[in-house]
């Protein structure tokens, strides 16, 4: 009896471990971290494009051998690097002397500020999420980085302006901070970041 116990404990305990190292260690059934990270990020926010999180992911090479909290640092630089771009790239449609009419300007002018904070809130995001601080660098993103880049969204919305010339940028930068926010929530095991 105290034999069957004994195996069945070694066995748990070896089926734990196995779990844990599939997990969090990088080591996947499949041998593919991001391909299951992506299936478990778009579950909890059917908004995500698995397809869009995966290809984000596995540009950067170091994705191939990172774990899942090498993965949140990763897809919060993308994050950055994101922002940044959208600011520059707002800032060289305005240089061009595009889009007409002016109030279309007046919310590209609005949009770098809006990402300028967002860009702000993701850094402060990355420090948090090293720190292990994951419910500050959930919120910094939610409440932050993802209500600044939907306020620049609207503003288009709000004038009247019927294309918003930031339509791809706005929906890539929205998806890198899901898949952020989805590896932050799986790091956690909950939804309940608030």
């Amino acid at each position: 009896m105290n034999q069957s116990i004994s195996l069945f404990s070694l066995f748990s305990s070896i089926l734990h471990l196995f779990l844990v190292l599939n997990f969090y260690g990088g080591v996947t059934v499949n041998g593919d971290i991001v391909s299951n990270l992506c299936e478990n990020v778009t579950r909890v926010y059917p908004t995500q494009n698995y397809e869009f999180c995966v290809s984000a992911l596995e540009a950067n090479p170091l994705s191939k051998t990172s774990d899942i909290f090498g993965l949140g640092v990763i897809s919060l630089e993308l994050c950055s690097n994101n922002a940044t771009y959208i600011r520059t790239y707002i800032d060289g449609i305005l240089k061009d002397g595009k889009p007409e009419p002016e109030r279309a300007r007046t919310c590209l002018q609005n949009c770098i500020g809006f990402y300028s904070t967002a860009l702000e809130d993701v850094q402060a995001a990355i420090e948090a999420f090293k720190g292990k601080d994951y419910v500050t660098a959930y919120r910094q993103l939610v409440t932050g980085a993802l209500i600044d880049a939907d306020t620049c969204k609207r503003g288009f919305q709000d004038v009247g302006v019927d294309f918003s010339p930031l339509k791809k940028q706005n929906y890539d930068f929205s998806q890198l901070i899901g898949i952020s926010l989805g590896i932050i929530t799986e790091i956690r095991g909950t939804t309940n970041l608030q």
